[in-house]
């Protein structure tokens, strides 16, 4: 079980509501893009997002409540510590 609060990275696939979905996560503190310091943003897949201060367990449960209440189905999902973000 994911219990330590930091750097995380959810991705997850829902049946409809792409966007709804996204946008509610994002009123959560979760984020599609990060940068590094005096750099170009970095945007995720679009089905993917990270927070700077959560646990998995947290992601999972946020984007369990968020479908829930949009009515959207959640297909998979996986929620992880992330330590290190390398992009292109």
């Amino acid at each position: 079980m994911g219990f330590t609060i930091g750097e995380i990275i959810v991705s997850y696939d829902v049946n409809k509501l792409h966007v709804d979905v996204k946008n509610a996560m994002k009123l959560l503190g979760y984020n599609e893009k990060w940068n590094y310091p005096n750099d170009k943003s970095y945007y995720l897949p679009n089905t993917t997002l990270w927070h700077s201060n959560k646990s998995s367990n947290q992601g999972i449960s946020d984007l369990k409540s968020v479908c829930s209440r949009l009515g959207v189905s959640l297909e998979k999902a996986i929620a992880v510590k992330a330590t290190e973000f390398v992009g292109v």
